[in-house]
């Protein structure tokens, strides 16, 4: 078998792969907009109920305030879930341009194949993207921290709340 004929079908079983996560991707951003048509619909149900509850009735208020809080999380939540989609699709859309730069590279003439880089490029490469992988990580848990020490707040904001008004 020649190295073309290899590289070609290790292509193929790659594109295989591509296409499945493409299939899972679309799985799942049907299930988001799902989720968000839910939302929306619940939102709009709860935006019918404020207008019909007058501002004497408190607890009826609170209930409908908490309610209100608990659609702005699920709306908060659905939309980081869809930035992790949209990334994730970016993701798979390079890879797909990458194999079909590659499918490109290998068409080519032998004589205008591109050389092989030196080891120790293709070394400091890895190296610099490993750094940089090591920093992403570090931000998204500085995110992640971030975003438990708000939350964390939020609860204590709440129940100071609730203990005042009880």
């Amino acid at each position: 078998m020649s190295p073309d004929t290899t590289r070609l079908r290790e292509l193929a079983r790659e594109q295989s792969i591509s296409d499945l996560e493409q299939a899972v991707g679309d799985r799942e951003q049907l299930l988001g907009d799902r989720e968000q048509a839910r939302i929306d619909n619940e939102q709009s149900t709860h935006d019918n109920l404020c207008d019909h509850v007058s501002g004497s009735e408190g607890n009826l208020a609170r209930t409908v305030n908490d309610r209100q809080a608990r659609i702005d999380r699920e709306q908060r939540s659905r939309d980081i879930s869809q930035e992790g989609l949209d990334n994730a699709q970016e993701g798979r859309d390079n890879h797909q341009q990458a194999l079909d730069d590659t499918r490109a590279i290998i068409r080519l003439p032998d004589d205008q194949q591109p050389s092989t880089p030196a080891p120790s490029a293709i070394r400091r490469d890895a190296v610099d993207r490993a750094a940089a992988a090591v920093d992403r990580a570090q931000a998204a848990l500085n995110r992640a921290l971030a975003s438990v020490a708000r939350a964390e707040a939020e609860a204590i904001r709440e129940r100071a709340e609730q203990d005042n008004r009880d």
